[in-house]
């Protein structure tokens, strides 16, 4: 096991460590998945089958521990990563799974790598029981990232025609903040791509360490601004919550 994995696997482990580093004021969109990741699990009945479309290195499946979990990935999106846990090597447009299977789908931070995100929703469609859920997250103001597998960016109307054209209905569409939340996380973003150094991981979470009180700085006059912005129209990501007519 390498020694990023071992720090990934550390990080999630760790409730005290998760508390620290992924709260509001020092990564809120971080935090915002994990929330939002939650309550997708709280919301799935113990027994009940999930698909994690997209699920890379599985640090969500923790949460589901109560449930009939199956991950699914590509697993070409970033070679860094380890994919060794993935129950099913596929894309998300044609997953080897019956229709009608799952009582919920699960797909955070994917929708942005797939060449063809209508295939993708038609399969959502497919796999899920009638009355199912899916939730998924997706960035509206985001770098380039996992190069070259990297396509597309949208907004809260894309996200409900997506839906719409496949007979998943919103019940749900949460932006993470607003503009002074896309600033600061923006800034922060900027930072570490010029950053010395950034892709040695002992190197990043050393820099990571002493920055940290400015960044729980910058993040409280980040959330205390963001109050100002009612529209919240200028977000970095969105949350949304689909379901297929039972």
């Amino acid at each position: 096991m390498s020694f990023r994995r071992r720090v990934i696997d550390v990080l999630y482990s760790s409730k005290l460590l998760k508390s620290v580093l992924f709260n509001p004021l020092a990564e809120f969109h971080q935090w915002r998945l994990l929330r939002f990741v939650r309550g997708a699990a709280s919301s799935t009945a113990a027994g009940q089958r999930v698909i994690d479309v997209g699920a890379g290195e599985l640090k969500y499946k923790p949460h589901f521990a109560h449930c009939q979990y199956v991950s699914s990935d590509l697993c070409i999106g970033d070679g860094d990563w380890s994919y060794a846990g993935i129950d099913i090597v596929s894309s998300a447009y044609d997953i080897p799974v019956e229709s009608g299977s799952f009582d919920a789908v699960l797909c955070i931070q994917v929708l942005e790598h797939l060449d063809a995100p209508d295939r993708a929703f038609e399969e959502f469609h497919r796999v899920l029981k009638p009355g199912g859920y899916a939730y998924l997250s997706a960035p509206l103001l985001f770098g380039e990232h996992q190069q070259p597998h990297d396509f597309f960016r949208f907004t809260r109307y894309g996200l409900v025609s997506l839906g719409k054209r496949h007979g998943l209905k919103v019940l749900s569409i949460e932006p993470h903040g607003g503009c002074f939340i896309a600033i600061e996380t923006t800034f922060w973003a900027a930072f570490w791509e010029i950053m010395p150094f950034r892709r040695q991981t002992l190197g990043r979470y050393l820099i990571y360490a002493l920055l940290y009180p400015i960044k729980i700085t910058t993040g409280l006059m980040a959330l205390t601004l963001d109050m100002l912005d009612r529209k919240k129209s200028m977000t970095i990501n969105y949350d949304v919550i689909y379901q297929k007519a039972a």
